[in-house]
């Protein structure tokens, strides 16, 4: 097979309806973070622009497999082929067809329905081949049945996946992958932004500099936003979607798993720190109420900082032209040294019943590569600061390197996957039930849940 070149146009397809360390629906009587519909982008994100010449793959670097002319089939709420509002081929695309000659037949479904759509095919006997991870995924549908495991794949001993294997690891079952992550969830990734103007006029020490003097911790988060709201009036210190990003911080997670045994893990008490500080947060009125979209962040100066997912980050700061919206972690436990972050796994489900195994694992393949190569790393880069007019190369690189396990440690929480009424109702309330007023206090709270997470976690460890 000769290397030949392909136009693959970047587009990038944000994996999953839920975003980074959310899982399932919020409660919709949320005042401040608002419901999952509202900070979860539910279709392949559209980009336009020129298209980057990547290399397609030459016989060295292909599987022996042989699946010219067969077709993946693919069960989602976007295509991942070319639409007449995203033309574009993505570079694993590219490399699908151009490489191994095959194709993918996209059989839509809704955000809705996606779930039924998917139970109806398996037990009809004509199951798609590939499905989204979401959070649910692990354990609940691999314990329902719904997927098979991709041990027989993947080369665990390739380099391009020894690099993802610990991650892989973490979601064992029953002595089984069923989970290969392919890359990072870029528009998934839940960040802190501020204004460099407000804070250079307020006085401040910038905290972005701060984080990189490994000084930026949660006494420095709360001293400078109560410094801003007391200074003036109508000033809010945080709003959007933050609660349980800051919670993870401490670096414990609800319910833990070791890849044998779930845990219930809600008396931890780091946890009970980082919800003590949310109280602090809050009852000194440092929270901006309601839904707050990233064109509407920092308009009027009034707020401090703002948290979303990285695809508000845009709107932000062209909203300021003029100013730089700068992007940093959320801060770390002032008694740890380690930065904790939680993102999303991007990956492809092997969906029970599927027979097309040699399908499957080229386009694993195909995915993977892209997100390991530096040629098609600094290829879907270029394409996206080119197609985002606020992103600057300094702030790609900051949210890339959440995903560097020598800057982060990921804090995963297993309780959303356990069930559908944990991923949609109670991990919520757990995590962020006192911004929402659900709970004054957080011990009464926890004490009341404890039976429920732990009749979730007994499910899984009999």
């Amino acid at each position: 097979m000769n290397t030949k070149k392909v136009l693959a146009g970047l587009s990038a397809i944000v994996l999953a309806a839920s975003m980074t360390a959310c899982g399932g629906s919020s409660d919709t009587s949320s005042e401040t973070t608002g419901t999952e519909a509202d900070i979860t982008t539910t279709e392949a994100t559209e980009w336009t622009g020129d298209n980057i010449e990547v290399e397609a793959l030459d016989e060295s670097n292909t599987l022996d497999i042989d699946i010219s002319g067969q077709t993946l089939k693919w069960l989602g709420i976007y295509d991942l082929n070319p639409t007449n509002d995203s033309p574009e081929r993505s570079p694993e695309l590219a490399l699908f067809e151009d490489t191994y000659g095959a194709k993918i037949e996209y059989q839509p479904t809704t955000s809705d329905k996606r779930f039924d759509d998917l139970a109806t095919a398996i037990l009809g006997g004509t199951p798609p081949d590939i499905f989204v991870y979401e959070w649910r995924t692990f354990p609940y549908d691999i314990s329902k049945n719904q997927y098979q495991p991709i041990d027989d794949l993947v080369d665990w001993n390739d380099p391009k996946w020894a690099d993802v294997k610990d991650t892989a690891d973490k979601f064992t079952y029953k002595g089984q992958h069923y989970i290969a992550p392919l890359g990072y969830a870029f528009n998934d990734t839940q960040v802190l932004m501020y204004n460099k103007t407000t804070i250079e006029n307020e006085g401040f020490e910038d905290p972005y500099e701060l984080y990189l003097a490994g000084e930026w911790d949660w006494d420095a988060f709360t001293d400078m936003m109560k410094t801003f709201v007391e200074s003036g009036n109508d000033r809010y210190g945080i709003g959007g979607w933050w609660a349980n990003a800051f919670v993870y911080t401490c670096g414990d997670t609800i319910v833990t798993y070791d890849g044998t045994t779930f845990t219930n893990n809600i008396r931890s008490e780091k946890i009970e720190r980082a919800q003590a500080e949310i109280k602090d947060i809050f009852v000194n009125n440092l929270v901006k109420r309601g839904w707050i979209g990233g064109e509407a962040a920092f308009v009027d100066d009034s707020l401090l900082f703002y948290s979303m997912g990285t695809w508000a980050y845009n709107a932000a700061a062209e909203s300021r032209p003029d100013d730089v919206i700068q992007i940093v972690p959320f801060p770390k436990d002032p008694e740890s040294d380690t930065y904790y972050v939680s993102n999303k796994v991007q990956a492809y489900m092997w969906v029970k019943g599927s027979t097309n195994a040699d399908c499957v694992k080229a386009w694993l393949d195909c995915n993977r590569t892209v997100n390991y190569e530096d040629t098609y790393k600094q290829a879907t880069k270029e394409k996206y600061l080119a197609n985002n007019a606020g992103w600057t190369s300094e702030m790609y690189d900051l949210v890339m390197d959440f995903y560097d396990d020598s800057k982060f440690t990921q804090a995963y929480d297993y309780g959303y996957g356990l069930s559908t009424d944990m991923s949609d109702t109670v991990m919520t309330y757990l995590y962020e039930g006192c911004v929402n007023e659900q709970y004054e206090d957080w011990i009464s709270a926890r004490e009341e849940y404890y039976p429920v997470v732990q009749s979730e976690v007994d499910a899984y460890n009999e």
